[in-house]
């Protein structure tokens, strides 16, 4: 076996349906039935804001306030500093999530905009990060690699690392972190191991709520979370030796089935949100019900 290079949000799906992360390793698949939402749109524009915010050789240290940030943030909306297929494509974007709907469009924007807000005032918008939205990976042996474009990495006055991650949705508590977060564990290992500096901190900022939530990734928790990531490694790695058929990355249904771009290409997923449904007494899906109103 050659071993896996995979990604944070990658070995999540996995984790969570097998059956999802192969239907999104098929570009075909995945350009038929993957959509961009309006929360994709919104968090991709803010991370590229924040990335441009921090980048001094794009805005300097005494000129980050709010309206500059605004700024960049209706730059990335509209494409702009972006360059090639990743211009078009934010364009794109844009014209499928919202389409004339400029009231919807400009709702969007003024929570984004309130997001960022929160930001400035609640982060210190003097630092100068050590790396913003680079891609970084290392081997894990096995000839597993992990990669993963990390938002923000912060040299602490000691001379340790912190990694930062931007979220635009609910936020976790440092409990939920530790135990079923992946992302920041594979942040800490990649970024431990690409700058030999031990990581102080991971944390995630979440801009919807103005709140940053983080702790210290002790020994016995980085050496958990690495055992748990090489074991989905490997799993991935067997499944890809099988031959195609309904062993290899089978379905696992879930609640999340309910927001899965891929339940026209699963019935177990559809037979999974029905039984649930009916169990909630609730109609199931292609039932008919009548308007609240």
């Amino acid at each position: 076996m050659e071993g896996v290079k995979a990604f944070p949000t990658a070995l999540e799906t996995y984790r969570n349906c097998p059956r999802k992360y192969a239907f999104d390793r098929d570009p075909d698949i995945k350009r038929e039935y993957r959509k961009p939402t309006q929360a994709l749109f919104v968090g991709s524009c803010v991370h590229d804001a924040l990335e441009w915010f921090f980048d001094t050789s794009i805005t300097r240290v005494e000129d980050r306030n709010h309206e500059t940030l605004v700024q960049l943030l209706r730059d990335a909306w509209g494409g702009k500093r972006l360059t090639g297929r990743r211009a078009a494509q934010r364009r794109a974007e844009r014209r499928e999530v919202f389409g004339a709907d400029r009231a919807t469009e400009a709702a969007a924007g003024e929570k984004a905009k309130h997001m960022l807000w929160g930001f400035c005032r609640t982060q210190d918008l003097a630092a100068v990060p050590f790396t913003t939205e680079v891609f970084h990976e290392a081997p894990l042996g096995g000839g597993h690699v992990l990669a993963g474009k990390i938002d923000r990495i912060d040299r602490r006055p000691d001379d340790t690392l912190a990694v930062v991650d931007y979220k635009t949705g609910k936020s976790k508590t440092v409990e939920n972190l530790r135990a079923e977060d992946l992302q920041l564990a594979c942040y800490a290992i990649v970024a431990g191991r690409r700058f030999k500096v031990p990581i102080s901190r991971c944390s995630m900022i979440y801009l919807k709520e103005s709140r940053e939530v983080g702790f210290e990734p002790d020994p016995a928790w980085l050496e958990a979370k690495e055992a748990e990531i090489r074991g989905l490694m490997d799993a991935i790695d067997r499944e890809d030796a099988l031959p195609a058929g309904p062993e290899r990355f089978p379905p696992t249904p879930n609640p999340l089935c309910g927001w899965c771009d891929y339940r026209p290409l699963c019935p177990e997923g559809r037979d999974h949100l029905a039984r649930e449904a009916a169990r909630a007494g609730a109609p199931s899906e292609g039932d008919e019900e009548e308007p609240p109103f």
